[in-house]
């Protein structure tokens, strides 16, 4: 105990006599008061961590850093492609003219320009980038694949209350999974109209058949628990937990149906796919859930496949610039930014070489990741790729030190073990540290 002011019975001076004992232990021990009131700040610090809330926004297919937030003006066309650099609200930085909304805003976020690993498949790059574990193989892994961020999170932090599942995927899709920890950690998807996929949400539901059929369903559990695998019964009852939940909560109900935003509010994000996911994000966090994954565009374009540098730039750049834009303003003045920790990004680069299709093909060696609030420093830019923009000059960092730095603005110790299906204990993460220039 280090409480410096007691809650009763004070004396005239408002110190309270067993505080002043806990007070003279602890000064006895050698801590003065200036000791003391760094502790209860650090204590405070430990509480705002373990009550924040993450939104990751994942473009999947690796968006060209070139074309967003690492622009090389001075390289030759071949490299620095067909749109140039605009100056930002951030003096000195620079991103691409692709992004004017996001250019506008820069003192909201920090980028890091030195993002890089060495995995140029997609599912493999898609692994390193949602669990922090590097992939033996380009694409499809083994079976004792590792947790995504997001189901670590929900394993640590348990269920929020209110009615919302911890983790939400937006719109339906891959997002790495729950893997070992279990099917209850798996991420609860949702369409980009805010439907949940395979569950309607209707806040007049009787609840009464509902509850009868669940002690049908537990009686008939005890009957089979001996022969079924534990783990698999304990991730049933926890969805069903989830499920009885929201189903029973009108403010559950209420987060999922985005008609019920301003008009203006809607035009503000967009009327397009990454619009209403973003702000199907922002009312999934504002009404209690712990993570929610946003996964929006196809941004894997080689020019003979999934289109070209400038048709990609229109398809993607263009809503992307809007929404996540929009996003960050919108949590900032619903004073929701220190709360929330958001970071954005695909998993890898492109090619510093614009292709023969007018595309650029994958390169993990050079990413480029923003991230906003969480107590997260803004408007800096960390590392820089050298003049061809093909690797890190300075501060090579690694998808797991994105991650690592995320877990602690949340309160999570990456040294936390969960056993894996083999019984083996697996850290959060296996590598990786914070990066220091983004702690505030």
């Amino acid at each position: 105990m280090w409480t410096v002011v007691g809650r009763a019975n004070p004396y005239c001076d408002g110190i309270h006599r067993r505080t002043m004992l806990q007070v003279g232990a602890l000064a006895g021990a050698g801590l003065m008061l200036p000791d003391l009131l760094r502790l209860r700040e650090a204590s405070q610090a430990d509480d705002r961590t373990k009550s924040r809330q993450a939104l990751l926004v994942f473009l999947p297919g690796g968006p060209s850093h070139y074309e967003s937030f690492d622009p090389k003006p001075e390289a030759p066309l071949e490299i620095r492609g067909p749109f140039g650099p605009i100056p930002t609200s951030v003096p000195g930085t620079f991103i691409s003219e692709t992004l004017p909304q996001l250019a506008r805003i820069a003192d909201r976020y920090s980028l890091i320009r030195s993002c890089c690993h060495d995995n140029s498949g997609h599912g493999g790059g898609q692994r390193y980038v949602q669990t922090g574990y590097k992939s033996a193989s380009l694409e499809d892994e083994l079976p004792h694949d590792y947790p995504a961020a997001g189901a670590i999170i929900s394993r640590v932090r348990g269920p929020m209350h209110g009615g919302l599942p911890t983790y939400i995927h937006v719109p339906n899709g891959d997002d790495g999974g729950a893997k070992f920890l279990g099917n209850a950690y798996d991420a609860f998807e949702v369409y980009s109209t805010g439907k949940p996929v395979g569950l309607d949400v209707r806040p007049t539901l009787k609840l009464d058949r509902l509850a009868d059929r669940r002690g049908l369903r537990a009686s008939l559990d005890r009957l089979q628990r001996q022969q079924e695998n534990r783990r698999v019964m304990e991730s049933m009852d926890e969805l069903e937990r989830q499920a009885l939940e929201m189903l029973s909560s009108t403010a559950a109900h209420d987060a999922f149906d985005a008609g019920k935003e301003s008009q203006a509010t809607r035009d503000r994000y967009g009327n397009h796919e990454f619009g209403k996911c973003l702000l199907l994000g922002r009312r999934f966090i504002e009404a209690g859930a712990g993570i929610v994954s946003v996964r929006v565009g196809s941004w894997d374009h080689h020019g003979n496949a999934g289109g070209t540098v400038t048709s990609g730039v229109k398809d993607n750049n263009v809503p992307l610039d809007q929404a996540l834009s929009a996003l960050i303003m919108d949590l900032h003045e619903r004073g929701l930014s220190e709360r929330v920790v958001l970071w954005c990004w695909g998993e890898f680069g492109r090619t510093p070489r614009i292709n023969k299709s007018a595309g650029r093909d994958h390169w993990p060696q050079a990413m480029s990741v923003l991230t906003s609030g969480g107590g997260l420093t803004s408007g800096i830019v960390v590392g820089s790729t050298t003049k061809s923009g093909e690797q890190p000059a300075e501060r090579a960092l690694s998808p797991a030190d994105v991650l690592a730095t995320v877990y602690r603005q949340l309160g999570i110790d990456t040294r936390q073990q969960f056993l894996n299906t083999a019984g083996r204990p697996i850290s959060i993460l296996g590598h990786g540290e914070p990066i220091r220039e983004l702690m505030a």
